[in-house]
């Protein structure tokens, strides 16, 4: 018996967010996520909506290099998800001190999240 397991990485919308934004942020389709999320209307979207972003047969990990002025908090921000997360996935020791071409985990599938 096979049993086929999906991993799914959630992305929780911001004010302003798009869904060709978000689909650029993580490197998929605004057609897969409106699939994925079972939308009627690619233009609507509210902040806090949970969506689908990325879904794969093995767990996934989406990355982020640091740009010069980047903070961990803003991009804590962009990805939906909280400094104390990117500082455990990153094993980051000061939350202050990131670097331009730092490559950072900002988000992963909910089965490698925990």
């Amino acid at each position: 018996m096979t049993t086929q397991t999906t991993h799914l990485t959630h992305y929780t919308v911001q004010r302003g967010d798009t869904l060709s934004e978000i689909a650029e942020m993580f490197g998929t389709t605004v057609e897969k996520l409106v699939k994925w999320n079972q939308i009627d209307d690619a233009d609507l979207i509210h902040p806090g909506d949970r969506l689908i972003v990325a879904q794969s047969d093995s767990p996934k990990d989406i990355f982020y290099t640091v740009k010069a002025g980047d903070t961990l908090g803003a991009i804590a921000k962009t990805y939906g998800q909280t400094v104390d997360k990117l500082v455990k996935w990153n094993r980051i020791k000061d939350p202050d001190l990131i670097y331009p071409d730092q490559r950072l985990i900002v988000a992963k599938s909910d089965a490698a999240a925990a």
